[in-house]
């Protein structure tokens, strides 16, 4: 079943099968607000109380969307040659933070459910129709998500087509929170990659990716009791996938080969909650020097389409 709900005065979409209650609000930056798991009975994000809370902190529920990830310095780049100065929205450090979507309204074009029983909903957002975009980022991308609920798992699969006349730079990135009840030494994280970027006082790499230390036991999977994280990770040669599990269920988060980057969020001490992070370009990828194979920058050509995917897999066990 799809339908569309009134949540406290904005519009809203609901997934939901036999397995989950998928709800998803495309005016608010198209964030999956609150993934219910019938069988167990619990949410699984961490969730606004109505859609003024997440407009308001658009990064702190859900699934934020950030386009481009995390932190720029001073706001400022170049890319072949032109430059950028995106606003500064973290102003006590003086750097720009998450990107350019933050809260903009998504355009549902199509939704419904397929012949296999997969429910989707499709939304599109103009970035060439948006002065406030225009004019630190002027570049014509008209971006297309595809939520797609079958089974357990909900997939997101993103469309990134340049319309314009010059390559576009793009980074791209979820902040997804996920529940630890409470309970962190409940819960393991295992994380397979290979090095953790160096950061400094404001959390912005300095382009050293060092060994990954006592970090070494989340390859095989760790306990989160006495983790404290806002931790960048190189990915590597590995998959771009993370695995979040108790007794009761496993949660397998993934991104497709262009993701290079996990950042790791546990908003002090793990306790309530923990962010993955899954990111294509490291935090402050233009400035930083290195191979872009490393820090995952990359540009869109006029005419061509990036396409990403990021799947959330619900297994109980």
């Amino acid at each position: 079943m799809i339908k569309q709900i009134d949540w406290q005065g904005t519009p809203a979409h609901v997934l939901e099968n036999e397995f989950l209650i998928v709800s998803i609000c495309p005016g608010i930056g198209n964030n999956v607000y609150s993934i219910w798991d019938k069988k167990l009975q619990r949410e699984m994000l961490r969730t606004p109380e109505g859609p003024a809370a997440l407009s308001e902190q658009f990064v702190q529920f859900g699934t934020p969307i950030l386009m481009p990830p995390n932190r720029i310095d001073k706001g400022q780049f170049t890319f072949e040659g032109r430059s950028y100065q995106f606003d500064i929205t973290q102003p006590a450090t003086g750097n720009h933070i998450h990107g350019l979507v933050r809260q903009q309204p998504w355009v549902v074009t199509q939704a419904g459910e397929k012949e296999n029983g997969q429910l989707f909903i499709t939304s599109t957002l103009n970035l060439a129709e948006d002065e406030h975009v225009q004019r630190q980022y002027p570049h014509a991308l008209e971006l297309e998500i595809t939520y797609v609920l079958d089974g357990s798992k909900l997939t997101q699969t993103l469309k990134a087509a340049n319309k314009g006349t010059d390559s576009a730079p793009f980074g791209y990135g979820l902040h997804t929170w996920f529940l630890l009840d409470g309970k962190p030494e409940s819960w393991k994280l295992q994380l397979p990659v290979e090095g953790i970027w160096e950061l400094n006082e404001v959390n912005i790499p300095v382009g050293h990716i060092a060994p990954l230390g006592h970090y070494e036991a989340l390859i095989e999977g760790d306990s989160l009791k006495g983790h404290n994280m806002d931790t960048v990770f190189q990915i590597g040669s590995n998959p771009c996938t993370a695995i979040l599990s108790n007794d009761q269920v496993e949660i397998r988060y993934s991104g497709s080969d262009l993701f290079k980057q996990w950042v790791i969020f546990t908003k002090g001490e793990a306790h309530d909650f923990i962010c993955l992070e899954p990111y294509t370009w490291v935090t402050n990828a233009p400035n930083i020097d290195q191979p872009a194979e490393v820090t995952g920058l990359q540009g869109i050509k006029p005419g061509d389409t990036l396409q990403l995917e990021v799947t959330l897999e619900i297994n109980h066990l």
